[in-house]
């Protein structure tokens, strides 16, 4: 499995981009990444005010591609940092 979350949006508009194996996540990590992706309802709307973040993640694995984009609010900080590290 493959992990890449994508970091846009803030004041400079910078992307930020970082790529995992699954087998370095924690299992904290993993747990997250699964709560995020099996969701039954819509990411939340991003909190009022200019310059948020947004994060896509994918997940690459053998039964194919799964992407979902996300307001900062909805990413755990063990999530976020893998696009800046």
């Amino acid at each position: 499995m493959k992990v890449v979350v994508e970091r846009s949006g803030g004041f400079a508009g910078i992307r930020r981009r970082g790529e995992r194996d699954g087998n370095a996540l924690s299992a904290d990590q993993l747990a997250a990444l699964k709560k995020l992706m099996d969701a039954a309802a819509p990411p939340e709307k991003p909190a009022p005010g200019a310059d948020r973040f947004m994060y896509r993640i994918e997940i690459q694995d053998e039964s194919g591609t799964k992407q979902i984009t996300v307001p900062e609010s909805a990413v755990p900080p063990s999530i976020a940092k893998i696009a800046t590290d």
